[in-house]
């Protein structure tokens, strides 16, 4: 893979972020560095149409819990066991590489598609 840096990623990335900042402050454009956590947060755990995952997840392997489920009664938080969660998250780092390779597949065929989509209306 190449460096993000040459196709405009880093770019794009922070376009979608500064936009996000832009749309929760309104006005009150002084209190950036207080929802700037809350952005990247969101950024990390919307998923890309390219990959169909999350960055979170290709980068850790497992699902994110959002903040406001923490305090919610769900089955999930119920039976949660530290123990099992450990050997839950060994097992997820193991899969991480598939999952890495499944998502990066995923990417080229939506290049692909886009790229069949854009040359459809090029006149020769």
């Amino acid at each position: 893979m190449g460096h993000p840096q040459g196709n405009g990623a880093i770019e794009a990335a922070n376009k979608i972020i500064f936009d996000s900042i832009k749309k929760r402050l309104g006005e009150a454009k002084s209190l950036w560095a207080e929802e700037l956590p809350w952005v990247l947060w969101a950024y990390r755990t919307t998923p890309r149409s390219s990959t169909g995952e999350t960055p979170f997840i290709l980068s850790y392997g497992t699902y994110a819990l959002l903040s406001i489920e923490v305090g919610l009664e769900s089955y999930q938080t119920e039976v949660f066991q530290i123990e099992n969660n450990e050997v839950g998250l060994r097992a997820n780092i193991d899969l991480l590489e598939e999952e890495s390779e499944a998502a990066h597949q995923r990417n080229l065929k939506y290049q692909l598609q886009a790229a069949q989509y854009y040359d459809s209306g090029v006149k020769k």
